[in-house]
């Protein structure tokens, strides 16, 4: 058994790991690398403050083009003009300035999980019919970024370079997302669906 400086060593130990984790979890998560290139990678499930406070590096250029991804709307696609989210994605780009000829819609078919798998395996279909394009960045939100970064890396061919921007969240504040309902249910829901991807494959 552990002698009295041996339990408050061992209840430091674990207080500062958990503290650790409180802190690095979010930076660790919400992993940016972003690249020099003209081609960007847009989710269809990012909120709008997203495309919004991207807007000014995907418009920085006359070059520069947009790949909007996304899958069927679920719900009110009767109501609608849209039927995916990456159309949602184009038609809010377009409101926001973005040039249409600087986007290229790529929805992809209902999936009961895996939508950024799906989408990575649309975008890596695109690629395949222009080789031209080497390099691109994937604009996403928080701290789903590693895990995206690792399905879009998985997916897409090895000599094809990938980088990742990141546009912090709106809801709750990333240096204390764990004093948000919705910050802590965000970090630790995707903590948990990054360590499976790890562990068990993207899908």
């Amino acid at each position: 058994m552990p002698t009295l400086w041996g339990w408050v060593l061992l209840v430091a130990a674990m207080v500062g790991l958990s503290l650790g984790c409180l802190y690095r979890a979010y930076p660790f998560l919400a992993y940016e690398n972003a690249l020099d290139a003209e081609v960007f990678i847009t989710e269809g499930w990012v909120p709008d403050h997203t495309l919004e406070q991207s807007l000014p590096m995907l418009t920085a250029g006359p070059n520069r083009l947009i790949l909007a991804t996304g899958g069927p709307i679920g719900a009110g696609s009767h109501l609608s003009a849209y039927k995916s989210y990456a159309q949602v994605v184009a038609a809010t780009l377009v409101k926001l300035g973005v040039s249409e000829e600087q986007i290229v819609v790529i929805p992809y078919q209902a999936v009961e999980r895996g939508r950024t798998y799906a989408a990575a395996l649309e975008v890596r279909q695109w690629l395949q019919k222009n080789p031209g394009v080497k390099r691109a960045n994937l604009v996403t939100t928080g701290p789903h970024a590693r895990r995206s970064y690792l399905t879009f890396r998985k997916v897409l061919p090895r000599t094809f370079e990938l980088g990742v921007c990141v546009v912090p969240p709106q809801e709750y504040d990333p240096q204390r997302w764990w004093a948000y309902s919705e910050g802590f249910r965000t970090v630790v829901s995707e903590a948990i669906a990054y360590t499976h991807a790890r562990l068990i494959g993207v899908r």
